[in-house]
C-alpha cells in the first residue's frame, strides 16, 4: 500500500498544479527522477495522465453521485482526490480495497474528517451511470474530449471518429529508434532484455522498436544507443532522404529528434542546422548523449533564419498535436478553436521563409503531429498555388504524402510531405 499511496500522492499534487498552472507530468518527471522510487513514479505517471484524458468524463460520473454538490465546488485537492478515485476503480487494474482506503487517507490530509467522509462515500457506493444519446455529446463525455474538437473530427471522418477518440485515449507505449551508428536493432533488443526490458520490432520502421516499459532508467538510454521517437516521426525523418556531407537545414528543431535522426542517417557526416526559437538544451543533451557531433543549435526565430541555397530542410512546424494525444493528455483541453486559427498562420509564414532558404532542386519536408487537413494538405496545397516554382513529390504513383491516423494501425498520428524546388 505504501507505494500505491506515493504514487498517488504524487499524481494528486501533478493534478493540483496543472489545475492551478498548467504544469504537466513530465516537468515533475524531470526534477524528481533521482529521488523517487521507480514504482511510484510509473503509479503517479498513470494516474495523473488517466485523469488528464479522462477528466471530462470522470467529472460526469462524479456530477451523478455527488448529491449536495458541483464538482466545481469543492477544493482543488479534493475534486483531484475524487477523480484519482473514480479513475483507480473504474480504469486500473489496482484492487478495490487499496484503491478507496489510499485516496480516504489524502482527503483527510488535504482536506479534514469532512472530505474523507465524502471521497469514502462516493467511492464505496460508485455506480454505472447512463450517457447521453445524442451522437456529439456521447463522444464528447466517454471518451472525454471538448464537443467541439468531437464535431470537427465527425465533419472530416465521420464514422472513423470514435476509433480515432479511442485510440487517442490509450496509452501508447514507447517507441525507440535505434541509434544505427551504434548498434543493430537485434543487439539494442538483446541488451534492454537483459536490462529487463522487453521490446517487439516494429512493423512500420525497421529503426524502432516497441515496448511497454520505462526505458529513461535503462544503461542502453544513457549509453545513447537510441532515441525516444514515434514510428510516424523516424518515417517523416527518412523522407528527407539526407547525403553524407551535406548541409541541412531543420527548422523547430527542439527537442532534437529529427536532427539527431537526420545525422544518424547522414553517417554523422556533414552539418545539420537544428533551428528553434525555444531552449535548445535538450538537443545539446540528446547529441551528446548519442555522441553526434554533425548537429549544431542555433537559437533563432525561424521566420526569420536565412541562409539561401540549402539543399535539403526539414520543417516540423507547431500544430494541433491532435495525432498524438495519446501521448499529450494535456492537448485536448489547452488546444483551442483559436488557437488552431493562429498556428494556421504561423505555420505558413514559417513554410513560406523556409522555402527561400531552398536552393534550386532542393526538397523540403513539411511535417506534423496533426490530423486536420487545415494544418496539413490544405496549408500545403495553398502554398504550392501561390509559389508555382515549388512542386509536391509524391512518395510513390499512389501515395502523395505520408498521413498515419490514431487508431487506424499506429498509435500516433501525423502528416508528411516534400516540396520541391524546381529553379
Amino acid at each position: 500500500m505504501e507505494s500505491g499511496l506515493k504514487g498517488r500522492e504524487l499524481a494528486l499534487k501533478f493534478l493540483i498544479e496543472f489545475e492551478k498552472k498548467g504544469i504537466t507530468i513530465k516537468d515533475f518527471l524531470d526534477s524528481r527522477r533521482e529521488d523517487s522510487a521507480k514504482q511510484s513514479i510509473q503509479k503517479a505517471y498513470d494516474y495523473f495522465y488517466g485523469c488528464v484524458r479522462l477528466r471530462k468524463r470522470l467529472d460526469y460520473i462524479l456530477k451523478k453521485h455527488l448529491k449536495k454538490y458541483d464538482i466545481s465546488e469543492l477544493p482543488i485537492p479534493i475534486r483531484n482526490v475524487l477523480r484519482l478515485g473514480v479513475y483507480g476503480l473504474e480504469f486500473s487494474h489496482d484492487p478495490e480495497y487499496a484503491v478507496v482506503d489510499t485516496l480516504v487517507t489524502l482527503a483527510r490530509k488535504y482536506g479534514h474528517n469532512g472530505t474523507a467522509s465524502l471521497v469514502n462515500g462516493v467511492l464505496r457506493n460508485l455506480h454505472r451511470v447512463e450517457y447521453p444519446e445524442e451522437r456529439i455529446e456521447y463522444l464528447s463525455i466517454f471518451y472525454s474530449f471538448p464537443e467541439w474538437m468531437v464535431r470537427k473530427l465527425v465533419n472530416i471522418y465521420g464514422e472513423d471518429t470514435e476509433k480515432i477518440l479511442d485510440a487517442s485515449n490509450q496509452p501508447p507505449g514507447i517507441s525507440i529508434r535505434v541509434n544505427r551508428l551504434k548498434i543493430t536493432p537485434s543487439k539494442l533488443q538483446e541488451q534492454l532484455t537483459s536490462e529487463g526490458v522487453e521490446t517487439k520490432e516494429s512493423n512500420g520502421s525497421k529503426y524502432n522498436l516497441l515496448t511497454d516499459s520505462s526505458v529513461l532508467y535503462t544503461h542502453a538510454f544513457q549509453e545513447g544507443l537510441f532515441q525516444v521517437q514515434s514510428v510516424t516521426q523516424t518515417l517523416i525523418t527518412e523522407m528527407l532522404s539526407p547525403k553524407r556531407g551535406e548541409i541541412v537545414l531543420d527548422l523547430c528543431s527542439s527537442p532534437g529528434g529529427k536532427s539527431t535522426g537526420i545525422a544518424e542517417i547522414m553517417g554523422d557526416e556533414g552539418m545539420i542546422l537544428s533551428v528553434d526559437i525555444k531552449n535548445l538544451d535538450k538537443v545539446v543533451c540528446n547529441c551528446r548523449r548519442l555522441n553526434l557531433q554533425s548537429v549544431f543549435p542555433i537559437r533563432a526565430d525561424a521566420r526569420k533564419f536565412y541562409i539561401r541555397n540549402a539543399r535539403r530542410i526539414m520543417l516540423d512546424v507547431p500544430c494541433s498535436g491532435t495525432g498524438v494525444m495519446a501521448a499529450r493528455g494535456d492537448l485536448r483541453w489547452n488546444v483551442k478553436p483559436e488557437t488552431i486559427e493562429s498556428l494556421k498562420i504561423l505555420q505558413l509564414e514559417l513554410l513560406s521563409t523556409a522555402s527561400q532558404n531552398l536552393g534550386g532542386g532542393g526538397s523540403l519536408v513539411y511535417a506534423t503531429c496533426s490530423i486536420l487537413p487545415e494544418e496539413n494538405e490544405e496549408q500545403l496545397y495553398r502554398f504550392l498555388e501561390e509559389n508555382p516554382d515549388f512542386k509536391l513529390e509524391p512518395l510513390d504513383k499512389d501515395e502523395p504524402f505520408l498521413f498515419k491516423i490514431p487508431g487506424f494501425e499506429t498509435p500516433n498520428g501525423g502528416f508528411g510531405a516534400i516540396i520541391r524546388r524546381e529553379n
